[in-house]
């Protein structure tokens, strides 16, 4: 039986998809001192901490991935690199403008749709964005009042993709909690 079970589970990850969807972590304040571009806000020193936390706790709980994307803003793709990091370095990271601020999900669908072979997938970006954006991929509109705290992450499962039909919603964790996990 539980060999039964394993293959099972082996079919259904090569013909799944694992959607991660993570804000980024604590930024500089907009309007600091030096930095009056928002584009240009980096991780705090507490932002980068806590990611590391964070990302202890995803991996702690069996979290893997075959690609990172990344909004191109500096907040966004620092905690890639943290990610990145923190999983050893060995997955893969690309920037993609539809994870930015307004971003297109279309666009950003179409980018994922391009690597097949990756189907554990982790994209970083900005609220409001990234709840409207999981919203719709689990079919629950633009008024469904997700909202993902600095940090925090939510894991959508696809049977294919791009998606022909809703994802499901495995669950949707705040960074307290992902901390917590490490």
């Amino acid at each position: 039986m539980a060999q039964r079970d394993n293959a099972e589970s082996e079919q259904t990850r090569t013909t799944g998809y694992d959607l991660y969807i993570m804000r980024h972590g604590i930024a500089v304040d907009r309007g600091s001192p030096g930095f009056s571009e928002d584009a240009k806000r980096p991780l705090t020193p507490e932002g980068k901490k806590k990611m590391r936390e964070i990302t202890a706790g995803l991996v702690r709980a069996g979290f893997d991935l075959d690609w990172i994307v990344t909004s191109p803003l500096v907040r966004a793709a620092e905690t890639a690199e943290i990610v990145g990091e923190e999983m050893g370095g060995r997955v893969p990271r690309d920037s993609c403008d539809a994870l930015g601020p307004g971003g297109s999900p279309e666009a950003l669908l179409t980018f994922l749709a391009k690597q097949p072979s990756r189907r554990r997938v982790m994209v970083i970006g900005h609220e409001p964005d990234l709840s409207e954006l999981a919203a719709r991929l689990v079919g629950a509109g633009r008024h469904a009042h997700l909202a993902l705290k600095k940090g925090g992450c939510c894991l959508i499962t696809f049977v294919e993709f791009p998606p022909k039909s809703p994802g499901q919603l495995v669950w949707w964790l705040t960074p307290r909690l992902l901390r917590k996990l490490a």
